[in-house]
Order: structure tokens, then C-alpha cells, then sequence
């Protein structure tokens, strides 16, 4: 595990995006849109031509298709809760994601978080990752 993200802090100028189970921080102008889902709670956080597509479930991608060594791959702890972050080692060919396999008890323990972004070139990827280690559950 690499350590703890808690020196990731969003840029002031961020605005906090609350998406019910968890929030984050995004630049401004950043919207979240609530999606139909059918067996889990679905959204997207959006803003500056990027999509980051959430699906908060039992169900929840797990990432496994992301493998070194199309795909950096990196295990942290953010605020508190155990990661798998994925980007592509050519920006723009396949998808940046965080994925949470456990989600604090409070929440109900068998649901998990994946948050993904497809084909983003390296300057939205910066972004996404640095959004990704702002999320934080509610609790």
C-alpha cells in the first residue's frame, strides 16, 4: 500500500461537490447529475469537457480489466478508506478510475464506490486523479 493521501488537499479555489454517500472536491463550474440506476446509485461529476461516471453498489466495477502494463496501477488509503487508482500509460487510451471495494459500515459494508473517466487526455487526468484523492464518505 503506498501511504496516505491526506497531503492531497484540494486547491482553495475548488468548490465541494456533495453526491449524497460521499462528496469531493472539483474546480468550479463542476457539476454532479444524479443518473437512473438500476441496482445501485449512479452519477456523473462533470465539468471542463470531462466525464467522471460514478456507480456506488454491491455491484461496482472493480477495476480488474486495468493491469500493468497498459495501466499505472496504485493502492492508497484516502481519508481513511482502502483505493485502487487506474490511468492509462498513454493518456487518451482507456479509463482513469478509483475504485473503493469497501466502504466504511456505516454505509452498509457490501456496498463499493468506482468513479471513471474515459480517454482523458494527460492534463484531465492530472485533474481527475487529484479530484479522486478528495472523496470522502459520509458518516
Amino acid at each position: 500500500m503506498v501511504g496516505c493521501s491526506y497531503r492531497d488537499k484540494p486547491p482553495t479555489d475548488w468548490q465541494k461537490i456533495d453526491a449524497g454517500a460521499f462528496s469531493l472536491y472539483a474546480p468550479q463550474g463542476w457539476k454532479f447529475h444524479k443518473k437512473q440506476g438500476i441496482d445501485s446509485y449512479v452519477g456523473e461529476i462533470a465539468g471542463d469537457g470531462v466525464i467522471l461516471s460514478f456507480d456506488f453498489g454491491q455491484f461496482s466495477n472493480s477495476l480488474s480489466d486495468a493491469q500493468e502494463p497498459s495501466y499505472a496501477v496504485a493502492h492508497e488509503f484516502i481519508h481513511g478508506s482502502e483505493a485502487k487508482i487506474v490511468s492509462p500509460r498513454t493518456p487518451g487510451q482507456g479509463i482513469t478510475a478509483i475504485y473503493f471495494p469497501s466502504i466504511p459500515s456505516f454505509l452498509k459494508a457490501d456496498n463499493k464506490l468506482c468513479l471513471v473517466g474515459n480517454d482523458l487526455t494527460a492534463a484531465q487526468q492530472e485533474v481527475a486523479l487529484r479530484i479522486f484523492r478528495t472523496i470522502r464518505f459520509k458518516g
